[in-house]
């Protein structure tokens, strides 16, 4: 990407240029330009709609919000690791966060640039960076041709969805926390896969479709391809306030869940903007709008409480997070890449 790097150059040299004049701007980071990875879909929304103006008005500063999977922005800042990497913040989840502390490719994260850090409750404040929320699947459908609403992944596999059943590969960390979920059910460990692969072939005659990523999963229930399937809450309820006829339910057997981080790169061109857009996203101004309709973020700063959709279909309580059902990550990573091979190869329609 030369010519990015080129402009990402001018830009910092503009700053550099202004900091040393006798006119000083507004402020000196007004000169420069944020490059941050986000999620595709309602993530990429939210932090458009809410995220950067916030930054934007706090800083001066622009910012251009690249959506990509975790997986992705692991590969991009591993392809770029020996020069200037493609963007400042990543945000990722827990199993491609602990690859990218392994690989060295996010920075440790310094408490005292990021003021807002305190608010969040200890188990949130993360070395290398904090958790901007907590991510939960469950079962999406469609009331209109769904009239027995679902409670467990089970029905799935009932034979009234036949060729009506969406779900996701294992790039995104949705369709890998539903793989490893029936697997647990099915008297699996992270350790190994075989119970959740047996199950998930059983699948196959249900499956209309195997959806990339979170954005094309969502088209499928935009566009009637698909009628139930695993989702992501925030995303189920992101369409419904679209319009779409979609319903989000928690499955009994316990509701999967991880968090989501957000991390300075290491190298990164502008680490200073970094640790502002990152302590924006956590402050408690960003995270009360991002938990209201139609986005449903479930905060991390305790001065933003649980209520609405939230409270009604996830967590009242800070204490029911700690109710969800968490994977072993660091156990999930030494195997991901097998996994996703075999599920490339075995699962298709």
């Amino acid at each position: 990407m030369p010519s990015s790097l080129t402009r990402r150059h001018f830009l910092a040299a503009t700053a550099a240029a202004a900091a040393g004049s006798t006119i000083m701007p507004r402020n000196v980071l007004a000169a420069q330009e944020l490059v941050a990875a986000t999620f595709g879909g309602s993530w990429a929304n939210v932090q458009k709609q809410v995220l950067a103006p916030y930054f934007s008005n706090k800083t001066g500063a622009t910012v251009s919000q690249s959506p990509m999977l975790a997986t992705e922005q692991i590969a991009k800042l591993l392809a770029s690791k020996s020069g200037t990497p493609p963007f400042d913040v990543a945000m990722l989840d827990e199993g491609p966060a602990l690859d990218a502390v392994d690989a060295g490719l996010i920075a440790k994260f310094d408490p005292a640039k990021a003021p807002n850090l305190a608010d969040l409750a200890p188990n949130f404040r993360g070395e290398y960076g904090p958790a901007i929320t907590m991510q939960t699947i469950g079962i999406a459908y469609n009331p209109e041709t769904v009239k027995t609403p679902p409670t467990s992944w089970e029905d799935l596999w009932s034979s009234e969805y036949k060729g009506r059943v969406g779900i996701t590969s294992l790039a995104s960390t949705l369709g890998l926390a539903f793989l490893l979920d029936i697997n647990r059910l099915e008297g699996g460990m992270e350790t190994s896969m075989d119970a959740g692969f047996k199950k998930l072939q059983s699948l196959l005659p249900n499956l209309a479709a195997v959806s990339a990523n979170f954005g094309a999963h969502g088209a499928l229930f935009q566009q009637g391809e698909i009628d139930i399937g695993v989702q992501n809450f925030n995303f189920a309820e992101d369409l419904k306030a679209k319009g779409v006829p979609i319903e989000f339910v928690k499955v009994s057997t316990g509701t999967p869940g991880w968090k989501t981080t957000m991390h300075v790169v290491e190298g990164a061109a502008n680490p200073d903007l970094a640790y502002a857009y990152i302590d924006s996203q956590i402050s408690p101004d960003v995270q009360a709008a991002m938990a209201k309709a139609p986005w449903n973020v479930i905060p991390t700063n305790t001065k933003v409480p649980l209520e609405g959709i939230v409270a009604e279909k996830i967590a009242a309580t800070p204490s029911d997070l700690e109710k969800f059902v968490f994977f072993d990550w660091r156990e999930v990573n030494k195997n991901r890449a097998a996994w996703t091979e075999q599920f490339n190869r075995d699962i298709r329609i």
